[in-house]
This record gives structure tokens, sequence and C-alpha cells, in this order.
């Protein structure tokens, strides 16, 4: 219900100077008053925005605040139709903080929980790259201690030890270079090992490592050299000359002899002609051959040609 100023005549009023105005009219305000409200508000508003990840005491601040503020005194009046003197203010302000503190309070607990829990699980995350760290300094020790036994057991022709070294080093690895440096240095055993066995003429044995070893590095004239000889040696000479041809064109030049050793030049007839006795040759057969060149000397002369058993 509204108030209505000046219903009641003049005449009849009990208490003329009583129903004067409106009650709802803003007094003067009060210069030390509106700056209090003013600081009050600003804390609050600064304690809402600081627990905005507390939907409660963002919001407990936040009306607090919105108490304070000047603005928000005379909005609650006007929406609620009371005079919202100091002292109802200081009460609800009053609740408001007292209803705050045990709020605070569960959320300074969870919050210090919290932080407790961060501060735990970064320590066991430096903890673990320490542990890392560590563990990776033993492996890439490890693996250097090995590698180098194997280098040094290969110079003393220890083929097995050196491969039970690179097998050891290899559990080490890390890094695809230090995969890599152990396949070169396997690869290395191996063709030492195949080149000495087919020196030996054990040339099937030899025949799979020099294979398994093309199969990583194909252009090496070398391996293909002895495969080749591996390859003639058991009868599959075709292939042999297949490798032959790869080596030759790759600059080799023991591929280049091994070739001619083993696919060499032949010679046969490709046909016959008639030769002149001046040495020029002729295609006719009969009377009048070589008439102009001195005569018949062999009517049937072979011309040769050169070819290859295995192209």
């Amino acid at each position: 219900m509204r108030y209505v100023p000046n219903l009641i005549p003049k005449e009849l009023k009990v208490l003329p100077e009583y129903f004067k105005g409106t009650p709802y009219t803003n007094v003067k305000p009060n210069i030390a008053l509106t700056l209090f409200g003013y600081t009050g508000a600003v804390i609050f508003f600064l304690f809402s925005i600081l627990c905005i990840k507390h939907v409660l005491l963002f919001l407990l601040y936040g009306c607090t605040g919105f108490i304070f503020l000047p603005q928000g005194h005379r909005f609650l009046e006007r929406s609620l139709r009371f005079r919202l003197t100091t002292k109802i203010k200081a009460v609800t302000c009053s609740l408001l903080f007292i209803v705050t503190l045990p709020v605070f309070s569960h959320y300074y607990v969870l919050d210090q929980a919290e932080i407790k829990a961060a501060k735990a699980q970064e320590l066991k995350e430096q903890n673990d790259k320490v542990e890392a760290e560590k563990i990776l300094a033993d492996k890439k020790d490890s693996f250097n201690k090995y590698y180098a036994k194997s280098i040094s057991l290969e110079k003393d022709g220890k083929r097995d030890e050196a491969l039970h070294a690179i097998d050891t080093a290899s559990n080490y690895a890390i890094a695809s270079d230090e995969v890599t440096l152990l396949q070169i240095e396997k690869d290395n055993l191996s063709r030492t090992f195949a080149i000495s066995l087919v020196k030996k003429g054990k040339f099937k044995e030899a025949l799979p490592i020099l294979t398994d070893l093309l199969s990583r590095n194909s252009n090496n004239t070398e391996l293909l050299c002895n495969q080749a000889l591996c390859l003639h040696r058991i009868g599959n000479t075709q292939e042999a000359v297949n490798d032959l041809k790869i080596a030759m064109q790759l600059g080799s030049k023991e591929a280049e002899k091994l070739h001619n050793k083993i696919n060499p030049l032949r010679r046969r007839v490709s046909y016959y002609i008639t030769l002149c006795c001046d040495g020029t040759t002729s295609n006719a057969t009969g009377r009048g051959a070589c008439s102009w060149h001195g005569g018949v000397c062999e009517w049937n002369h072979p011309v040769y040609e050169e070819y290859r058993k295995y192209e």
C-alpha cells in the first residue's frame, strides 16, 4: 500500500507536522556516511571478485557491498518501500558478515587442502623428473660402455662376444641415433663374418648374411660382388650377373673383372659371305662375283659375332 500525502484535510489532522511530505523523500546526504558507503562497497566488491570461484562467498560479499553502495541503498528503499536506516543497514550487514564467517572458513579449508595437494603434486613431478633424468643418465652411460666394448671386441676378432655386447647395449638405447649406431656396428660384424665365409668357400652359409646386409645397403659394391660370387658358385649364375651389372653401374672395377670371368665374351658364326681376293666382301654367289675385286678367294667366308651366355 502506498502512502498518499494530504489525503486528510488539514483541519482534521491530529498531528499536522507528522504527515508532511512523503516518507520516501530522500534526505540531504551525509558526506561522511556516503564516503564510508563507497569505501565499504569497494572493499566488499573486491572480496567478491577475489572469491569469484566460490559462488556462495561471491554472492554474500556482493550483497554486502551492494547494501553499502549509496545507489544500492536507494534502490532497496525504492523497491521495498521502506526507510533503510543506519541501524537496519548495520544489523543486516552484521548478519551477512556473521553468515560469511563459517562459509569463508569452509572454503579456506578447501583452498588450503587444494594448495597442499598442488604442492604435493608439484613435488612429486619434480621427484619423478629427477628420477627420470637419473635413469636416462644411467642408460646413457651403460649404452656408451657396452658400445665401446663391442668395438674393442670387434677389433680383437671376437665376433660372438661383440654381438653379445651389442645386444646388451640395445637394452639401453633410447635415441634413434643410438639404435642406428648399433645397427651399423652389427652390420660391420656381419659383413666381416660373411666375407670370411666366402674366402673359406662356405658360399651357402655366407649368402643369407649378404642378402640381409644388402636389404639395408643395396648400393654396397663389395657386398654385391661377394653375393654374386656365392650365387655363381651355387649355380645361380644369371642372378650373379644381375648383381654384377648393378655393381658395374655403380663404378666397381672388381665387379667388371668378376663379370668377365663368370660371363666371358664368346664368338659364334653369325652368317657366311663371299670374300674377294682384295679383302672386300660381296653378297653375290654366282658367276661374276668379285670380278672387279680380283676374283673370289672364299665363297663361304664365316662372319662372327661376340656374345655372352648370360645377359
